[in-house]
C-alpha cells in the first residue's frame, strides 16, 4: 500500500481510531496518535501524544509535520455528553485552526449520523442534504461541516466530512440494516479520504446495504468501493426494533427520541 505522507490520528484510543491505525500501519513515515489519555502502543513508528483535545497549542504541536489529519474524536459520546456545547464547539474550531497554522493539507473528520437524525426514515439523503441534528453530538457534526466548508474554501485545506453509520462486525437490529458499515469498508472509506482529489466533500460512512437511507454516490465518485452488504443479516434482524415510536420514525433512532418533547406531526 503506498504511503500518503505523515498522518495525525485524533481519537486514537477509540475503536475507529484503532482501525485507522491498523490501516496506516504500513507505508507511512509517521503516524502521530493523539487522545485525552495515553494511547497503548500497537505499531512500530507511532508517535504517541495525549492531552486536552480543546487545547490549540497542543493541537498545533500535534499537527506539525503531518500531511493529513484523521479525526474520529467527534464520535466520543461520553466526552461530548460531559462537555457544554460551547466547549465542544471550541474543540471543533481548534482542530481546523491548528491544521491551518501547521500547514496540514487535508482533514478527514468522522461525524455522528445524528447530524441528519431528524429526517424521516422514508427520506433518501445525499451529500447535499442539509443538517437536522438530533442531539448534542449531532449538533457538533453540523458545526464541523460548517468549519470544514470555511477552511476548505478560504484556506484551501482539503476537507472530507463522513456522516458515519454504525461500524461494527455485524448489524444488531433492523435499523442497522440501513446504517451498518463494516470495519473493512470503513478502512476503504478512510483511504479514499486520504487519497482522492477533492476540496470539500460530505459522504456517508455506510456499506453497500440494500436497505439504505443514504445515497452515497458522492463517495463512489471519489473512488469508494464498499464490498459488504447488510442483506445477509436481514432474515435474523427484520422486525427487531424499538417499541418507541419516535425512535422508529426518525433516522437518528435513540438520538432523536432522547428527551423528545416536540410535535412529531410538524416534522416533515
Amino acid at each position: 500500500m503506498p504511503g500518503t505522507g505523515p498522518v495525525l490520528i485524533v481519537g486514537g484510543n477509540m475503536y475507529l481510531g484503532h482501525l485507522v491505525r491498523e490501516l496506516l500501519s504500513t507505508g507511512h513515515r509517521l503516524r502521530r496518535v493523539l487522545d485525552t489519555e495515553p494511547v497503548r502502543p500497537m505499531y512500530d513508528g507511532e508517535d504517541l501524544m495525549c492531552g486536552d483535545l480543546a487545547s490549540l497549542p497542543l493541537l498545533v504541536d500535534a499537527c506539525q509535520g503531518v500531511e493529513a489529519v484523521v479525526d474520529v474524536s467527534k464520535l466520543d459520546t461520553n466526552r461530548v455528553a460531559s462537555e457544554s456545547v460551547p466547549r465542544s464547539a471550541e474543540t471543533v474550531a481548534n482542530i481546523w485552526e491548528a491544521a491551518r497554522i501547521a500547514g496540514v493539507k487535508r482533514v478527514v473528520t468522522v461525524l455522528s449520523n445524528g447530524v441528519v437524525g431528524f429526517y424521516r426514515r422514508s427520506a433518501m439523503l445525499d451529500h447535499l442534504s442539509s443538517p437536522r441534528p438530533d442531539s448534542p453530538i449531532g449538533l457538533i457534526g453540523a458545526m464541523t461541516e460548517s468549519m470544514a466548508s470555511l477552511y476548505a474554501f478560504k484556506y484551501g485545506i482539503r476537507a472530507m466530512c463522513i456522516r458515519m453509520g454504525d461500524c461494527c462486525e455485524r448489524p444488531r437490529d433492523e435499523r442497522m440494516l440501513s446504517t451498518w458499515l463494516s470495519p473493512g469498508d470503513f478502512e476503504r472509506l478512510i483511504w479514499t479520504g486520504l487519497t482522492a482529489d477533492y476540496l470539500n466533500e460530505i459522504v456517508y460512512g455506510v456499506s453497500a446495504n440494500a436497505d439504505r437511507w443514504w445515497d452515497n454516490a458522492n463517495a463512489r465518485r471519489l473512488g469508494y468501493r464498499p464490498l459488504d452488504n447488510s442483506s445477509r443479516f436481514a432474515s435474523d434482524l427484520r422486525g427487531l426494533r424499538s417499541a418507541n415510536s419516535i425512535e422508529n420514525a426518525f433516522q437518528g433512532g435513540k438520538g432523536a427520541a432522547d428527551q423528545f418533547a416536540g410535535d412529531v406531526r410538524r416534522i416533515p
